[in-house]
């Protein structure tokens, strides 16, 4: 069975690991990304990492047919260089991908953008299995999409097509790190509701996370459950846009709050058949993501299996 390299190059956190045509993963290592608040060049660590796992490999004999690399931010993945970043990591925008890895691996490298690469893996081997027509989103510090129309993963002019967290939903709304004011992940995303919770000081602890937010909620906080009910419904109208833009088969959502049914995933559900128009609802599913951590690396693999 043919082996390659997946790289998931994330903000926090660089994921490397030897995994086959089948998407099975064999090793992974991980590396902490942001060090001394990025210090250490994000493409310094990608590359140390991708050197590493080569190593691993070459140590166990394997042959590589090259290495799949999943990446934050605006992909060209022609070229395999970042052309936006949203602000977010510093002197990340302009990396050249496909020259750093390849020149610590002399393998043949392909990138795309990391929620693509989460969107086909969902839709190779997690929820999104047998769906032609399918959405998949991550709320995490940001929100990222990769979006599968026809069977085919919507590039775009750019190849950078999906990026759902910037489409606006406040005319005059916050401003976001891209620049422009009422971005989706403005309202939308785990960094927005816990800014929110902290502003309002309605937690006693100083430093709320995403978790603690939930057990405030389950346990019967009623000004958390007020900015929890906004955040859901945020969520509910961007699908429900979603469903008449796209009309998707299933829109999946990904991140650890994903794991939040009953007081995340259920109420979103309920809004969007309470609102959506009926013949868009038609065979729709709204689900949590199957592969969460390990998406990037097996989603980049299929994109370069794809590719070649």
């Amino acid at each position: 069975m043919k082996k390659y390299i997946g790289i998931d190059i994330g903000g926090t956190a660089v994921k490397a690991g030897i995994i086959d045509s089948s998407g099975k993963i064999i090793k992974k290592i991980t590396k902490k990304a942001n060090i001394n608040n990025y210090q250490i060049p994000l493409l310094e660590i990608a590359k140390n990492t991708a050197a590493e796992i080569y190593q691993l490999a070459l140590d166990r004999d394997f042959k590589l047919e090259g290495v799949a690399v999943s990446a934050a931010g605006q992909i060209d993945s022609q070229r395999g260089i970042v052309i936006g970043d949203n602000g977010h990591i510093p002197e990340w925008k302009g990396s050249n991908l496909k020259k750093a890895i390849n020149s610590v691996t002399n393998l043949k490298v392909e990138a795309a953008n990391d929620a693509n690469c989460a969107a086909l893996a969902e839709r190779w081997l997690g929820n999104g299995r047998g769906y032609n027509n399918l959405i998949v989103y991550t709320i995490g510090t940001g929100i990222g999409a990769g979006i599968i129309i026809d069977g085919k993963l919507l590039s775009g002019n750019r190849r950078i097509a999906g990026e759902l967290g910037h489409m606006i939903i406040e005319q005059q709304g916050r401003k976001c790190s891209c620049g422009n004011r009422g971005c989706f992940e403005q309202y939308g995303s785990m960094t927005a509701l816990i800014k929110e919770i902290k502003a309002q000081k309605i937690i006693k602890r100083a430093d709320p996370d995403g978790r603690l937010i939930f057990q405030e909620a389950k346990s019967g906080n009623k000004k958390v459950k007020k900015y929890l009910e906004q955040f859901i419904n945020y969520h509910a109208a961007a699908i429900i846009s979603l469903l008449h833009i796209f009309n998707p088969e299933s829109v999946i959502i990904g991140g650890g709050v994903s794991a939040q049914k009953e007081y995340l995933i259920e109420p979103i559900d309920e809004i969007i058949r309470r609102k959506a128009m009926p013949a868009y609802l038609e065979g729709f599913s709204l689900k949590t993501a199957g592969l969460q951590n390990d998406a990037g690396m097996i989603g980049a693999v299929k994109f370069f299996i794809d590719q070649n």
